[in-house]
């Protein structure tokens, strides 16, 4: 059994194989790549839920995410506002839905052009390449993350997802198990 610490630079994916794109970007760019981006030599199917934001020296600005994408397209709906329910539909499936479905549609067509600004978590967690993967795990599973940035000397180098530390960990517990 290896006594090695594994650390998030061990299993973390490179940029080149996580969607970025910079500041000024449009929420159809943002959606376009979250559906296409495939890394070079991936055969499974692809797509991400997420996507880090990068400026022109390819520092970290923030994240997009799939939700945050659609409570723009979908702010009509999505803002918290107290819709009242009709008789066999509950709260999460309001009147407003069912009445709107088109409106709503159009809505969402009218901000494909918004910018990205607008939908750009910032102030996100950060771990160093140098996290070792049990601090990395209980910083996600705490916070609820599934993808991190992960940044050396202060520049961004990629993430480390959930399932890749879990899958680290696993394979870890499970051969030492099995000695």
């Amino acid at each position: 059994m290896s006594t090695e610490i594994q650390t998030v630079r061990d299993i973390m994916l490179p940029l080149s194989g996580f969607p970025c794109m910079q500041e000024s970007g449009t929420v159809q760019e943002a959606i376009r790549l979250l559906r296409s981006f495939c890394p070079l030599g991936s055969s499974g199917p692809c797509g991400f839920s997420e996507l880090m934001v990068v400026d022109d020296r390819g520092c970290l600005i923030g994240r997009v995410t799939q939700q945050g994408i659609l409570r723009v397209l979908f702010s009509t709906l999505l803002d918290p506002i107290d819709i009242k329910p009709f008789e066999g539909r509950t709260a999460e499936y309001s009147d407003l839905t069912t009445l709107l479905n088109g409106v709503l549609i159009r809505e969402g067509v009218n901000h494909l052009e918004a910018s990205l600004t607008n939908v750009i978590e910032k102030g996100i967690r950060v771990l160093p390449a140098a996290t070792d993967l049990i601090h990395a795990m209980s910083v996600m599973v705490i916070c609820r993350e599934t993808v991190l940035p992960v940044e050396d000397n202060g520049r961004l180098v990629g993430v480390v997802q959930l399932a890749e530390v879990f899958g680290a960990l696993g394979d870890r517990l499970i051969s030492m198990n099995s000695k």
